[in-house]
């Protein structure tokens, strides 16, 4: 064994890299003990034999091409005294598994003459290996990324040099080459937005490390290119030097326009009335909440008109509701004609609207607008060939002077209202202390209230729901009546909400559920096809703390199947205290009670927390409902609440059905269910009875 006097054994034996010396034919004349355990290969199994080719990094034939061209590499650089150059190999050892090393090689020299070369190997399988899975995930995370179309950025606070994607280039509206610079970045912002950003890189910037170093922001950006505003979200992590100093900001973007979009979309809807365009009362009051409380720090004055129609009714009732509603939509045109832009008005409903006139000089300024609103309705409205008479009474209160809030004022302004009625309508009234005489009739109807319970005398009415493809009766809605004390029936709307205020809407809904539930069963015993019954339930007796166990005990005492009985809640009921509302939501569920949300679209549902409720319907306001057929924006919008419902797995019911337009495109567009007047009014339990014998009849 060969072995170059100026290395010592000792040391050589000691390396921790693996040393091999073979001769100019490429033969192993040594290895040392580091070499043995890496290859495996004991010197009689080595020396002698051709490296390359017992190493299986080449076969017979090309091994002495490699040889001579790696001995030659090692010499031109050692004669131009040039450091040795690594190499990766992979090698075979004895027992035939490769091991992959880092070779470097030097030439070794007898006097002036080559005699071999000396090879230093270190291995380096497990940090190829690790070089390869992380380059394979990588590729996934580049896959994933793009997949998610997000973008990513990365700035060098020092420097200021920025770098990013070509998504966030294509989520900012850039061109392809577009330069990556922050100035290029502050010029796209919208303008609205760039401040806030600004300061919030500046905040990232502090000296401080400040919390985990992770920001979220929202901003907009204007395409430099088509002027196109995109919203888009940001999230970035800051990461620190020893110090404690930001160094660098590494984030990704994703747009969000689209969504943004759709959200903003139903916020505008459930924020504003859907025939008029006004805002509803849910925008009204948190208009108002600002407006008032500015008053309150400068002192000023503000009014409250309450304008209701006289006799609008009958237009209604002659003409129909379509004509109705354009009225309505005329009316609201020459409100607003009437008032600044400051100025706020609102329809609450029906035929009711609110002025709030947030700047006032005297007393006299809200009179003199409630006169122009008087001559501005009196004037005939023309529909197609019809011209409308009209005339509006109007009740007004003072800021301050009659309440300090926005209840307040409207309470006040309504009983004046009233008393502009009763004076002979097309007026105008200044709310007074007497009109407080209002609230005896309040207590009057209060007690009407309490002795229609006592005597088991409320009404139930009843009204068919239809599947939509098939036509078959599937449910019914159970819908509250009352006799008053002339004999003329009452609409929930005229004695719910005393009830709610005097304590008694507990007992008016645990009488409902008994004899919606008990009727239920009746019709089963007659011969009735099942169907489920539906009821509505306030939002203060779903949350008394007896409304489970009542409901359970009508349940268990008429024997009826709780999977054939419906919960229908309106969104503030159970939006109010979403945790609560969950919590009594998945005992009814476990009851095997079904749930559907009603009205949906009037209010404003954050969809994180609408996907966290246990519900099996979503029902369409049937303020969308009307004219869907020609109206693009009620298409619009319940086209979103069926594709809503559809991503929720929920059944979609559409109510306020007249016309066989509306229903075609109900269910062109995937609506599950139907409710409304094309199909029946609401009717009393005998008249529903026949109504579901002929209709059975009809289709079988």
């Amino acid at each position: 064994m060969h072995v170059p006097m100026k290395l010592s054994r000792s040391i050589v034996e000691q390396a921790p890299a693996a040393i091999i010396v073979i001769d100019m034919d490429g033969r192993v004349t040594y290895q040392n003990a580091e070499a043995q355990r890496l290859l495996c290969f004991s010197d009689a199994a080595i020396v002698g034999r051709n490296l390359v080719q017992a190493t299986g990094q080449r076969d017979a034939g090309v091994a002495s091409t490699v040889l001579a061209s790696d001995q030659a590499r090692s010499a031109d650089l050692a004669a131009h005294r040039q450091p040795a150059r690594p190499s990766v190999r992979s090698m075979a050892r004895q027992d035939g598994v490769r091991v992959t090393v880092s070779c470097t090689e030097a030439p070794l020299y007898s006097g002036n003459q080559q005699v071999g070369t000396v090879l230093f190997a270190t291995e380096i399988t497990d940090q190829k290996n690790a070089d390869e899975v992380a380059l394979q995930q990588a590729e996934k995370l580049t896959l994933a990324i793009d997949a998610a179309e997000i973008g990513w950025f990365d700035i060098h606070l020092q420097t200021q040099e920025l770098i990013w994607s070509e998504r966030v280039k294509q989520h900012f509206g850039l061109a392809p080459d577009a330069l990556a610079s922050l100035a290029v970045f502050y010029q796209i912002l919208h303008p609205d937005d760039r401040e806030r950003v600004q300061q919030t890189l500046t905040q990232a910037q502090a000296d401080m490390q400040r919390e985990d170093g992770r920001c979220q922001i929202q901003f907009r950006t204007v395409s430099p290119i088509d002027g196109e505003t995109r919203w888009i979200a940001a999230r970035t992590q800051a990461f620190y030097d020893a110090n404690g100093k930001p160094v660098r900001l590494v984030g990704t973007t994703a747009d969000i326009t689209e969504r943004t979009l759709a959200e903003m979309q139903l916020r505008e809807a459930a924020q504003h009335d859907a025939l008029t365009g006004l805002p509803n009362r849910a925008l009204l009051f948190e208009y108002c909440d600002y407006l008032l409380a500015q008053a309150t720090r400068a002192e000023a004055d503000s009014a409250v008109l309450f304008i209701d129609l006289d006799r609008f009714k009958a237009i209604n009732d002659l003409y129909g509701h379509e004509i109705g509603d354009k009225v309505l939509q005329e009316v609201a045109r020459r409100l607003q004609a009437c008032t600044r832009r400051e100025d706020i008005v609102s329809r609450l409903g029906g035929d009711e609207f609110i002025i709030v006139l947030p700047r006032i000089q005297t007393g006299e300024d809200p009179e003199t607008v409630a006169q122009h609103i008087l001559e501005a309705i009196v004037q005939p409205i023309r529909v197609g060939s019809l011209e409308l008479a009209l005339s509006s009474s109007i009740g007004i209160s003072l800021f301050r002077k009659h309440a300090s809030d926005l209840d307040g004022l409207i309470r006040c302004a309504d009983l004046a209202m009233y008393s502009a009625k009763q004076s002979g309508r097309n007026t105008f009234r200044m709310f007074t202390p007497g009109h407080d005489e209002r609230a005896s009739d309040r207590l009057q109807l209060e007690i009407h209230i309490k002795h229609q319970l006592e005597s088991d005398a409320m009404v139930l009415f009843y009204q068919p729901i239809v599947d939509v493809k098939s036509g078959h009766l599937i449910g019914a809605e159970a819908l509250i009546r009352m006799h008053a004390e002339d004999g003329k029936l009452l609409n929930p709307d005229q004695f719910i909400p005393v009830a709610e205020s005097a304590g008694l809407i507990g007992k008016l809904g645990h009488w409902t559920s008994a004899e919606a539930c008990r009727q239920n069963q009746a019709w089963r015993k007659a011969g009735l096809p099942p169907f489920s019954m539906a009821i509505n339930v306030s939002a203060i007796e779903f949350r008394q703390r007896s409304f489970i166990s009542h409901l359970a005990g009508v349940l268990e005492q008429t024997g009826m199947d709780p999977g054939c009985l419906q919960i229908e809640l309106t969104e503030s009921a159970v939006m109010d205290n979403v945790p609560e509302a969950i919590a009594i939501l998945e005992k009814l569920r476990a009851m095997g009670v079904k749930i559907a949300l009603d009205d949906f679209g009037t209010g404003y549902s954050s969809f994180s927390n609408l996907r966290k409720l246990p519900l099996d319907k979503l029902k369409i306001d049937q303020s969308f409902i009307s004219h869907i057929d020609s109206d693009e924006f009620n298409q619009s919008i319940s086209e979103a609440i069926i594709g809503l419902g559809r991503s929720m797995n929920l059944k979609i019911v559409g109510e306020g059905i007249e016309s066989d337009l509306a229903m075609d495109y109900l269910r062109d567009h995937g609506c599950d269910q139907a409710q409304g007047f094309l199909f029946s009014a609401p009717l009393p339990a005998l008249e529903f009875e026949s109504w579901c014998k002929d209709h059975v009849q009809r289709f079988h």
